[in-house]
């Protein structure tokens, strides 16, 4: 009961690298010589919502996963919920690092390693080719986390009392509070930088 389950694990990795190829998707597609139709479409815009979508896919594969688990346990008392609960919270960071980590790379390969000379002005982020926004909104994806505490657990036993609801409800509106402050941040930003974020040759083009 202490170990993290193999199916909510691979699920939420799966997923996490399924929405960070999502994100990635100028550099997949241009490989296939789709990159201008991937330009056009402008999905750089929405990296926040797309990473928010899938940390919180993987909090809910998760959270249905071993809440059945919970529910399943016979004698297992206050103890084996714990060991459960800490199984869930791992598994689910599994998932939310496969995310971030992939994303983090591809930005990387792509803006850094391909096309240098085409994101020259990411050199100086504070990962080179991955713009420090982008990198905030890929560790950001990690507070869903705190949902998944704020959730309710089945509880069985003593010493297994979960969060108060005052504090549950208090976690919930920061995390929220922040991720819409990071989508509206992201917005903004990408509307200044317009063709500029993922294809500046394009504005070169237009300059000729």
């Amino acid at each position: 009961m202490n170990r993290v389950k193999t199916a909510p694990a691979a699920g939420g990795v799966v997923t996490g690298l399924v929405a960070s190829l999502c994100c990635g998707g100028s550099l997949i597609l241009a490989s296939v010589g789709l990159g201008t139709f991937w330009s056009a479409l402008r999905m750089s815009r929405y990296i926040p919502q797309v990473l928010a979508a899938g940390a919180l896919c993987i909090i809910a594969i998760n959270y249905v996963f071993y809440c059945r688990a919970a529910k399943c346990i016979c004698g297992g008392g206050g103890d084996g919920l714990r060991k459960l609960r800490r199984s869930m919270f791992l598994s689910a960071s599994l998932g939310l690092a496969a995310m971030a980590g992939s994303f983090i790379f591809i930005e990387w390969l792509n803006h850094a390693v391909i096309n240098p000379g085409r994101f020259a002005e990411y050199a100086h982020a504070l990962i080179p080719g991955v713009p420090d926004e982008r990198l905030l909104y890929a560790l950001a994806s990690f507070a869903a986390l705190a949902v998944l505490w704020v959730l309710p657990f089945p509880q069985r036993g003593t010493g297994v009392d979960g969060p108060s609801r005052a504090l549950q409800w208090g976690v919930f509106a920061a995390t929220a509070a922040m991720i819409v402050f990071l989508a509206i941040s992201a917005m903004r930003v990408e509307g200044k930088s317009g063709l500029t974020g993922e294809q500046p040759s394009l504005v070169h083009q237009h300059q000729r």
